[in-house]
């Protein structure tokens, strides 16, 4: 017996990412919040705690990069892939990043000989659109 001319096939729509104006916002918005948690952490480690400044900065690093992670995940790209998949792909991309921000800034700053803030600037400006793509396509869908 032939199928039902009224089946239709059934598929799982895929779902729905925020537009780009406020998922970029928000990613935007995220970065400023990581960049005062690390901070904020990392001044209370040292001049609470006493901690040394280095174990006091990374540890604000990890805290900011967490902190980067949620806001993201729920407010930026209202994502729904599964945290043990998205959690190392968010690793990676910053481990990625890193290594572009030190590369980039390092041509800018020893090899042009631009002011250090000045390269730090420029640096952000060109990942800041790469690391949204990167979690927008890959890290959190």
């Amino acid at each position: 017996m032939p199928p039902s001319v009224n089946a239709t096939p059934t598929t799982t729509p895929q779902p729905r990412l925020p537009g780009h104006k406020r998922s970029f916002t928000m990613y935007v918005v995220s970065g400023f919040a990581s960049v005062a948690t690390h901070y904020a952490f990392a001044i209370f480690a040292v001049e609470v705690l006493g901690w040394r400044a280095l174990l006091a900065t990374s540890a604000g690093f990890m805290v900011g990069a967490i902190t980067k992670y949620l806001m993201n995940y729920f407010l930026a790209f209202a994502s729904d892939a599964p945290h043990l998949k998205a959690i190392p792909r968010f690793a990676v991309m910053l481990l990625i990043l890193f290594a572009a921000n030190g590369a980039i800034f390092w041509t800018l700053h020893e090899h042009y000989a631009l002011h250090y803030m000045v390269a730090q600037v420029i640096t952000t400006a060109v990942l800041v659109p790469v690391g949204y793509l990167v979690n927008r396509w890959w890290v959190f869908r």
